[in-house]
């Protein structure tokens, strides 16, 4: 697996064991150099892409409904508003992406499993 910093700005949901999930995003810099959390240097002018910071590992307990607000850890340079949008890699029973909100939510229903290659992407909507 390619673990290296992307231009499309890449993060892995992975949620592990049976009574407790951990979310472990990885926000990774858009533009930059691989393995870079800046942004490239401003032209004038210029639309700078959106950059992720490192998204602390979250706990989801099993029957505790509960949400994770992603937007905090991406930024725009040019302070342009950011849509994020997941690929099409399913959650576990119960954890759903709102993209309005920008969270992950739990509904303290759905069985704890594991569900790794989901990627976010930050848009601002600009070439």
């Amino acid at each position: 697996m390619d673990t290296a910093c992307s231009a499309e700005r890449r993060a892995f949901l992975k949620v592990l064991t049976t009574t407790t999930a951990t979310l472990a995003l990885v926000g990774c810099g858009g533009g930059g150099a691989s393995g870079s959390d800046s942004a490239p240097p401003a032209t004038p002018g210029a639309n700078l892409p959106p950059a992720w910071s490192t998204v602390p590992n979250v706990m989801f307990a099993q029957g505790v409904a509960s949400s994770v607000s992603i937007g905090a850890y991406v930024t725009d340079p040019n302070s342009d508003a950011l849509t994020i949008t997941k690929n099409s890699a399913a959650l576990p029973p119960g954890v759903t992406f709102d993209s309005a909100s920008k969270r992950f939510v739990y509904d303290g229903v759905g069985v704890v499993g594991s569900t790794p290659g989901v990627v976010l992407t930050a848009d601002d909507g600009k070439a």
